[in-house]
This record gives structure tokens, C-alpha cells and sequence, in this order.
């Protein structure tokens, strides 16, 4: 049997249930091919079963968002996803390798219930769900580290490492953000804290004792009252989160810290996750442990483009400036404080 082919008509514009429809077409195709080339009968069983474990959690996340959206034909689609379930459990009962008109039987209910559920069933919802990023409740508020909850001032960090090494301030400006990736690294994971240390102790041509570095990279935050106010007055009425493009170091020494720091009920870092924003990644990790739709949920930064990276995952992404002009945008979301 050929494979299934993705084709851009498959997609229905929300990036979670696209990528679980095109894992799950892996998870066909790489059955087919197994039955195609009379495969070890355990590793096709063991396919199959992924596929229908899968499906699960794939039916699961679609009723979530539909329910979200108030779909009106939820039961409906749920009583199909059930109907579908007891027929793949039916033919897990009866599934036996070695019979090729069994085996045939199988593929090609799961190819055309595939075919049928994005295309048929699936695309029904669509509209629904897209209405919903305008309607939808917020229960979720996450924010931003540096220059939202506290200021940020790398100069301090430049002045204190100059007055360590001896070099001038500009020039290890140059160095470290000019000529170098190197905090870009270290905040996305790929160079260890102790890497970072020793590179940039070479970088400023002397030893650098890591407890003096340590003080001098980590004493550059300074508190943001307001939002630490806007904070503790979000807590009782959504979950709030926070998500930082930042280094252990930072956050050991300076985030956790920091007063609000117990109110907030997730916790993304940039050097956990291997990324930095405004790789989709880090507001993907925020929603997941925050368990919400991204409808429901706000994003502040200072920075323009990170906002922009959150609302194009369908949070309502808001760019930083000042503490009442950040409320009043809190407020046309109807944002509880």
C-alpha cells in the first residue's frame, strides 16, 4: 500500500493538532511500510499500538480545544472519537499479523478514518476555534523578566568585569556582544556556566575568580514595583507565569530571588529548554505547564518581537513600555487585577 501524502489542505491553522495529525501519519505510513515488507510481527504490533495510544491523546487535545471554543456539535465529534476507539480496540483484539487479509482490513480503515476525520470532521471545527482567540476568557498571565518584572542594565555587568580584568567597558562590549554568541549560548544551554567563565576570562585576558564573576554578572537587576504590585493583585484571579531568556547563574542568584518569584505557577527558562526567544519553543513550554490554551492566555515583553512571536502562537502577545500603559492593555482583555 503507497504512503499517505501530506498535503497543505490537511492543515487546519492550530500548529498543536497539525503536528499531532502529521505524527500520526508518520505513525501510519511507518505501519504500511513495516506490513509492506512483511515486517517482525512484534514490531508491527508494537507500531500499532503507538498508533492507537496516540489517537488518544490526539482526540484528547482536540475535545479540549472544542470544548474551549463551545463547538456545538462537541458530542457529536466526541460520540465519532468513541465509535473510533471501540473499532480500534475491536481490532486489537482480533489483530493478527500473519493474516494478510487482516492486516489489509486494519490499514485501510485507518487510512480512510484518517483521511475522512482531517478533512470531513476536523474542518467543521475550524471556524469555531479561529472565533475563539476574540472571545476567549483569560486565565493565564506570563511574563518577562528583564525590564518587566525587574530593569536590566548590562552595563553594570561590563562596568563590574572592567574593573576586574582592567579593560574598558566599550571594549569588552565589543567583545562579548559584538564579536561573540557567547551569552547567547549560555542562556540557550549550549555552553555550560563554566564554559561561559573560562571563555570569557579569555576573552578579558586574565583569571577572573568565578565568585567575583558570579557577583558582577548576576547584580543587574533592579525591581519593577509596579509590576511586582500588578503581580501579587493577578495571583488571586489567573495563573500567572514567567518566561526569561536567561542563564543559571541569573536565575539562581537573581530570579529566584526575587520577591514574586513563590507567585508564579510556571516557570520557563530559556537554558532548560534549549532555545531562546522568540523560538515558539519557550511559549510552548509556558503553555504546557501552565496547562491552558494559548487563547487563554496573555504575554508581556519589552521587546516588539517576542510579544509578536507570542501572538502568532495565538496568545495575546503585548509589548512592555510603562506600568499604566501595560494595564490599560490589561483591561481591553478584561484581565481581572
Amino acid at each position: 500500500m503507497v504512503h499517505i501524502q501530506w498535503k497543505e489542505r490537511y492543515n487546519i491553522g492550530y500548529k498543536e493538532i497539525d503536528a499531532q495529525h502529521k505524527d500520526l501519519l508518520d505513525l501510519l505510513n511507518e505501519l504500511i511500510d513495516l506490513v509492506g515488507a512483511s515486517g517482525d510481527s512484534e514490531v508491527v504490533v508494537g507500531i500499532f499500538h503507538r498508533l492507537c495510544e496516540y489517537v488518544l491523546t490526539h482526540f484528547a487535545t482536540e475535545e479540549r480545544y472544542m470544548r474551549a471554543c463551545e463547538y456545538p456539535q462537541l458530542a457529536e465529534h466526541e460520540a465519532l472519537h468513541a465509535t473510533f476507539v471501540q473499532k480500534l480496540l475491536e481490532l486489537n483484539r482480533t489483530y493478527d499479523p500473519a493474516d494478510p487479509h487482516l492486516l489489509q482490513e486494519t490499514l485501510e480503515f485507518l487510512k480512510q478514518w484518517y483521511l475522512d476525520h482531517i478533512l470531513k470532521a476536523d474542518m467543521d471545527y475550524v471556524p469555531f476555534m479561529r472565533r475563539y482567540h476574540s472571545v476567549a476568557t483569560i486565565h493565564g498571565v506570563v511574563f518577562d523578566f528583564g525590564n518587566v518584572v525587574c530593569s536590566f542594565d548590562d552595563q553594570k555587568f561590563l562596568a563590574g568585569l572592567a574593573a576586574l580584568c582592567g579593560k574598558s567597558a566599550e571594549a569588552l562590549q565589543e567583545a562579548l556582544y559584538g564579536k561573540s554568541t557567547l551569552t547567547q549560548d549560555h542562556e540557550a544551554g549550549r555552553i555550560s556556566s563554566a564554559e561561559f567563565h573560562a571563555e570569557v576570562a579569555t576573552l578579558c585576558g586574565t583569571s577572573l575568580s568565578e565568585e567575583a564573576f558570579i557577583k558582577v554578572y548576576t547584580e543587574v537587576f533592579t525591581p519593577n514595583p509596579a509590576i511586582f504590585d500588578l503581580i501579587r493583585k493577578l495571583k488571586p484571579h489567573h495563573k500567572v507565569g514567567l518566561l526569561s531568556n536567561t542563564s543559571p547563574w541569573r536565575f539562581e542568584r537573581s530570579i529566584r530571588t526575587t520577591g514574586v518569584f513563590p507567585l508564579f505557577d510556571s516557570i520557563t527558562l530559556s537554558y532548560e529548554v534549549g532555545a531562546s526567544k522568540p523560538d515558539p519553543r519557550l511559549f510552548e513550554d509556558a503553555l504546557s505547564k501552565l496547562d491552558l490554551l494559548a487563547e487563554e492566555c496573555v504575554y508581556i515583553d519589552d521587546k516588539p518581537a517576542s510579544a509578536q512571536a507570542a501572538t502568532n502562537l495565538l496568545m495575546h502577545g503585548i509589548t512592555y513600555t510603562t506600568p499604566i500603559a501595560l494595564m490599560t492593555e490589561l483591561r481591553h482583555h478584561k484581565v481581572t487585577f
